[in-house]
């Protein structure tokens, strides 16, 4: 495992010195400042709507590099005073993209390089793998030197296509295909569930708005309370999905017209506790129309899921860990008894411990 001082011998986001290396310098200049955008240029292609840049420059300064827990480490940009004018605008080491020294000078075209230093930042990997097909810029010309190429009018994309996908492709068949699909029915114990909001939104708003606390658990009880066909189809969470349809714009479900789905609740360990024995009682109780109502069972008001689980005999029974105990205490002493409790309490999660 790296250190963040050792990614400095990796990737570099400063100006390097025009003097030392006027090479390698060239190529920064040439191939590795963003934009300019922002304040300098209004209407770069990198600006969003609110006019801020989606690739965050300019960066702030930073005089060591650190890292983050979020993805990418914050390099090294030191406030050093070398400027450099780039398209009628003087930049910074606030705007140079991360490179590697090496493989920019052997190179001379832009290439990013980034420290892949955290779990979350792995998925650059796999967003690339998902890109599409490989392209190339090209252009045919003569071998006469003298000839000028100008690379933007007489640029054209183009890929390789194999006879088979040329034939698919001529009858319209289908490329991708998921029959049925599969939706993914969040699971959340009451009051949990997650809130998404964008970064500049007041945090009191969001509290106040009474559809970001939707989800589709939630529209599930309501639906179920709520809805005239619902109590007669008496279905499940996971069977929701085959009569109705999420509209996650809106956040509600509405009757399904046309085509099926499978429905799946996400998945939980039995490490989890009550988010365990609430995935077990809703993918066992039918029409349910709250959380409460989950843990009714004949007229009984339980305090937990899993004291509904057990009254309602969804989990096995628990006579191979009595068992356990019940030689082990015959011959181990006090402390190590303790011990195996403890053991089977942490990695058997007992049903009733």
């Amino acid at each position: 495992m790296y250190r963040p001082e050792e990614y400095d011998e990796i990737v570099s986001a400063e100006i390097p010195n025009e003097k030392d290396n006027p090479h390698l310098y060239k190529m920064v200049v040439k191939h590795m400042l963003h934009g300019p955008c922002g304040i300098l240029n209004v209407d770069n292609v990198c600006m969003k709507k609110n006019g801020t840049c989606k690739n965050s420059y300019p960066r702030p300064y930073s005089n060591e590099t650190t890292q983050t827990s979020d993805a990418y480490p914050i390099y090294r940009r030191r406030k050093n005073g070398v400027t450099v004018k780039v398209r009628k605008a003087t930049l910074d080491n606030r705007w140079v993209i991360p490179y590697n020294p090496y493989l920019l000078a052997k190179f001379d075209c832009h290439i990013n390089v980034e420290i892949c230093s955290t779990i979350k930042a792995v998925k650059y990997i796999y967003k690339y793998i998902c890109k599409g097909c490989d392209r190339i810029s090209f252009a045919v010309s003569s071998n006469n030197d003298s000839t000028l190429i100008d690379e933007i009018d007489q640029y054209q994309s183009g890929r390789w296509v194999s006879a088979p996908e040329a034939t698919w492709r001529f009858y319209r068949f289908a490329m991708s295909e998921i029959k049925p699909a599969v939706i993914h029915l969040q699971l959340h114990l009451e009051n949990y569930q997650p809130l998404t909001f964008k970064k500049k939104e007041k945090l009191k708003n969001v509290l106040n708005n009474p559809v970001q606390r939707k989800t589709m658990l939630t529209e599930f009880f309501f639906m179920n309370r709520t809805d005239k066909l619902a109590p007669d189809l008496d279905l499940t969470y996971s069977e929701f999905p085959d009569h109705f349809v999420w509209l996650q714009g809106d956040r509600f479900w509405k009757h399904r017209d046309l085509g099926d789905s499978v429905g799946r609740i996400v998945a939980a360990h039995p490490t989890e506790g009550e988010r365990y024995y609430l995935r077990i009682l809703l993918s066992k109780v039918r029409c349910p129309k709250s959380f409460s109502d989950l843990k009714m069972f004949n007229g009984h008001q339980t305090t937990t899921f899993r004291e509904a689980c057990l009254l309602r005999g969804y989990l096995v029974d628990d006579n191979s860990q009595q068992l356990c105990l019940q030689e082990a205490s015959t011959f181990h002493l006090p402390y190590e008894l303790r011990r195996l409790f403890a053991t089977l309490l942490v990695y058997s999660c007992p049903n009733n411990p």
